[in-house]
């Protein structure tokens, strides 16, 4: 199956510097609406072309981020942060556990799948090296300090910063676009997901897998998995191995076309649909495809290093309730007064991405149907999360 290729130049064209309700949109941009949140329903992905993400934009970010994974594996090691959780600067290979491994439910789910449709099983960790770098404003106050903190720097590097922060404000760009675009053919509001988004933990997240040293074929670089952002962004690689999932299941190989952009759903856009969309599954292997890539790249001496260029944007909570109750609909049924439904997975995985201080603005919000706010603050509990207590605020006795 060919992903549609949407062009978003028309709706850019349209919409740039005011805000544009539906009664203007033309009905081929109605149609281009429709056409995005269609797909990100019924596949989970699809390619954008979009004229601020140009392929030399992309061209010279990957060719900073083969200079800088050819380094030394002790100098890389210097921009590393455990500290902060690697959510900022280099996380070295051998550090990032595909879920595929350890999730006996994702397990039994990729063998209910056809077997040409099954992913390649992983060994031990991924053998990748990633950099993260925050994209756009963070809020003024926060209490997650690993998800602000300021950006690392390699020495040596005079390009890097503007590099990174032009590369990576291109590709949140063009995600904006595309859920303004998925906003409108889902019948909302244009701005319904990207109000969500405002001073969100957007990142710039490239990685780097040597091709000399794994290039094995059925080497797995990044095991099955999903994104627990709200949409993910994929740059065309210089070497493929992409692979991804429909939501039939079926397998797709990915083959980004030069000048485009590959989207694809997180586990957020899945919360926030109540399932209506699905957080897209992907991973990275070497294939017959990518060793014909690395004989080519080795006859015309380039870099053996395969750069993901790859950007993601979610929902931050600052002291948002609404964008707070979004991110904890998966644990609805465990909230409900006198639910005796213990927590699944799948609440208290978005129960650790909301954190302690957005829980606890729920908590001090205003009542929640269906929402006992006793059986919400045992949920860390019963998750084996460890958060502080809420601070609970007094209510004002109204005469």
């Amino acid at each position: 199956m060919e992903l549609p290729v949407i062009d978003l130049e028309p709706y850019l064209d349209v919409v740039s510097g005011k805000y544009c309700g539906d009664e203007v949109l033309n009905p081929q941009l109605k149609t281009a609406c429709s056409e995005v949140s269609r797909t990100l329903k019924e596949t989970g992905a699809l390619l954008v072309k979009d004229p601020r993400c140009s392929a030399q934009d992309n061209d010279r970010f990957i060719d900073m981020m083969e200079k800088y994974f050819e380094q030394p594996d002790e100098f890389k090691r210097l921009q590393e942060r455990p500290h902060l959780h690697y959510q900022v600067g280099v996380t070295p290979e051998g550090i990032e556990v595909p879920r595929s491994l350890v999730d006996g439910e994702m397990q039994n789910k990729l063998r209910s799948l056809p077997k040409e449709s099954q992913p390649l099983t992983p060994s031990g960790p991924d053998p990748k090296w990633r950099y993260m770098w925050r994209v756009g404003p963070r809020p003024s106050t926060t209490r997650f300090q690993e998800l602000n903190s300021e950006p690392v720097i390699p020495e040596g590097f005079l390009e890097w910063k503007e590099t990174m922060d032009s590369w990576g404000s291109k590709m949140i760009s063009a995600i904006e676009a595309v859920a303004e675009m998925a906003a409108i053919g889902f019948g909302l509001p244009k701005d319904a997901f990207t109000a969500l988004m405002k001073n969100g933990p957007h990142l710039l997240a490239p990685t780097g897998s040597n091709l000399e040293r794994h290039g094995k074929e059925g080497t797995v670089f990044a095991g099955y998995h999903y994104d627990l952002n709200f949409l993910t962004i994929h740059g065309r690689s210089r070497f493929p191995g992409l692979s991804i999932w429909l939501r039939n299941g079926k397998k797709v190989e990915v083959k980004v076309p030069v000048g485009c952009l590959l989207i694809q759903t997180g586990k957020q856009i899945e919360w926030l649909t109540a399932g209506d969309c699905i957080a897209g599954m992907h991973e990275v292997v070497v294939t017959n495809r990518t060793l014909e890539s690395i004989k080519v790249a080795s006859q015309e001496n380039r870099s053996l290093w395969r750069v993901s260029s790859t950007g993601s944007a979610g929902f931050p909570c600052g002291s948002t309730f609404f964008s707070a109750l979004v991110q904890l609909i998966p644990c609805r049924a465990s909230v409900a007064p006198f639910s005796p439904i213990p927590p699944n997975d799948a609440c208290c995985t978005a129960l650790r991405v909301l954190g302690q201080p957005c829980l606890c603005v729920l908590v001090n919000g205003p009542p929640i149907s269906g929402v006992d706010r006793s059986m919400a603050m045992q949920l860390p509990e019963k998750c084996n999360v460890n958060f502080g207590p809420c601070e609970l605020v007094k209510e004002e006795v109204r005469t």
